[in-house]
């Protein structure tokens, strides 16, 4: 019996022995440490660590479902339109709406009620959406204009609140005061941004020697691709014609790719020509910047207006040609958007280096004026005829002067204030009123009318009571005669100041 006893401890010994030992492997597998991870900057094979791809931002989708904010976006995308919007308006404008969009979505996230508004409420999430920006791609002029369209839209927001809004004017103020600091802060990028970006342009400045080859080449190729559209008209030909005249045109004008998109018909046939019909001018009146300088015009001699003559003549047998209104068309009759592929196009089939665009045309043509003109040429100068740099001057000058005018009569009118219910000159103050008028004519007779003014006021202040310099009777001076019955001249300023805030009556007798 024992010796059973002893055998069945023995079994079972070994058996705990056996299990033990296979626990024991097990958990050495499970505490092995893991395989060092490869050296900075080397692979899992030694050789470079590829860049990771950035990561894409989730989309925060614009709560649609709320009527309030359906209607406010509506009525702030007509406050933007207007009454008479154009197709550009048009695309900024939706543009403008997408930009608001993401940054509402984003700030709604989340929340229960955004009908009420009170998700705008939140700095920090407004910082957090600015630092969002940053993470894409987006370059600081984009953030910017995201940051600036959000601006717009909260002091719309702010002036006319509707009626299930519940946001108070504090907290308005904080949110608009929110994203005005991001766009100050964001400044500074977008000036150097703009710098370097201008060092690029430089570096690849187109040279004048490219600019005169494509002048002449595209000269001479344009009355061969007219030949081949007058005798077998072709899409292909077509496009060859756009590139070529479009490079022809900006080569020694510099106008942007939108001049040529919005030239119509209208405006080719009502060109205006001189007496003898040697000069010709086009006057585009839809292009980017009309509402600063008014209408971009083309200058053509009679041999490049007859190139738009025949080609008016030869559109009705291309597609599209008999609906077009714009000079520049495509099959559907719409405006060509392509006339910078088909520059370049053209421009590599000259043999010319490089593939720019016409916004690098405009760049190397203004660059070229400024540098090899001893006045200073501004863009808008040099592409915009009708408006020369003399009457551009002329007009700053102007300015100048009204500003100086205007800040001369305000300031006449603050000094004369008080001395007008306290002393007897008003008659003079017409003079004062015209003070605009010194600012012409020369030195020394500015300098003499100076005198002139000071002198009579001087004399106005020893007039004797109850007469003006004109013999007009006047209201009584807040002083009293002595007892001799004479008048011992005005109040000292400082002190009829004092007097008016004080509202004292005081008896002041100033020697003779």
């Amino acid at each position: 019996m024992r010796s059973t006893l002893l055998q069945i401890t023995r079994l079972y010994r070994e058996l705990r022995k056996g299990e033990g030992g296979r626990r024991r492997r097990k958990r050495a597998r499970r505490t092995r440490s893991p395989p060092a991870p490869p050296a900075p900057g080397r692979g899992a094979a030694g050789g470079p660590t590829p860049p990771e791809p950035p990561e894409a931002l989730e989309p925060y989708p614009f709560p649609d479902h709320v009527p309030a904010l359906n209607l406010l976006l509506g009525e702030f995308e007509g406050y933007q339109l207007g009454s008479e919007p154009t197709a550009r308006l048009r695309n900024n404008v939706t543009s403008k709406l997408g930009r608001i969009k993401a940054f509402l979505g984003y700030m709604a996230r989340g929340t229960a009620e955004p009908g009420d508004f009170l998700f705008l409420n939140q700095p920090a999430r407004i910082r957090a959406w600015a630092a969002r920006l940053g993470q894409t791609r987006m370059a600081e002029p984009t953030r910017q204009h995201y940051l600036k369209n959000v601006a717009q839209f909260l002091d719309y927001l702010s002036e006319t609140p509707p009626a299930a809004c519940q946001l108070s004017s504090t907290a308005l103020v904080l949110i608009r005061r929110e994203v005005r600091a991001l766009i100050r802060g964001i400044r500074r990028r977008v000036v150097v941004h703009e710098v370097r970006t201008k060092q690029a342009k430089e570096s690849r400045l187109i040279p004048k020697a490219s600019l005169l080859r494509c002048h002449r080449t595209a000269g001479r190729k344009i009355p061969a691709l007219l030949d081949s559209l007058e005798s077998n008209p072709s899409t292909r030909q077509q496009w060859r014609f756009y590139g070529f005249l479009t490079g022809y045109l900006t080569s020694i004008s510099g106008h942007r790719c939108g001049v040529f998109q919005n030239l119509t018909i209208q405006e080719v046939e009502e060109a205006s020509r001189s007496p003898d019909e040697s000069a010709y001018v086009i006057n585009i009146t839809t292009h980017k910047t009309n509402r600063a300088f008014g209408a971009a015009q083309l200058s053509l001699n009679r041999e490049e207006y007859s190139w738009f003559r025949r080609f008016l003549a030869l559109r009705a047998g291309l597609p599209g040609g008999s609906q077009a209104t714009y000079f520049f068309f495509t099959s559907r009759a719409s405006p060509c958007r392509t006339l910078n592929k088909y520059f370049q196009s053209a421009w590599l089939s000259m043999g010319l280096p490089g593939k720019p665009t016409f916004t690098d045309v405009r760049t190397a043509i203004a660059t070229h004026v400024s540098r090899h003109c001893d006045a200073p040429v501004t863009t808008s100068g040099g592409f915009y005829p009708n408006q020369a740099s003399v009457s551009l001057r002329r007009r700053q000058r102007m300015h100048t002067l009204q500003r100086i005018a205007a800040r001369w009569r305000n300031s006449c009118a603050m000094t004369l204030q008080p001395q007008i219910s306290s002393t007897h000159f008003t008659s003079d103050l017409s003079k004062h009123a015209s003070a605009a008028d010194s600012l012409k004519g020369p030195w020394w007779r500015r300098r003499r009318r100076r005198r002139r003014r000071r002198m009579g006021r001087q004399r106005a202040l020893k007039a004797p009571r109850g007469k003006g310099a004109r013999g007009q009777r006047l209201p009584s001076l807040p002083w009293r005669e002595p007892a001799g019955g004479r008048c011992h001249g005005a109040l000292p300023k400082g002190k009829a100041r004092a007097l008016a805030r004080s509202n004292k009556q005081k008896t002041l007798n100033r020697p003779e």
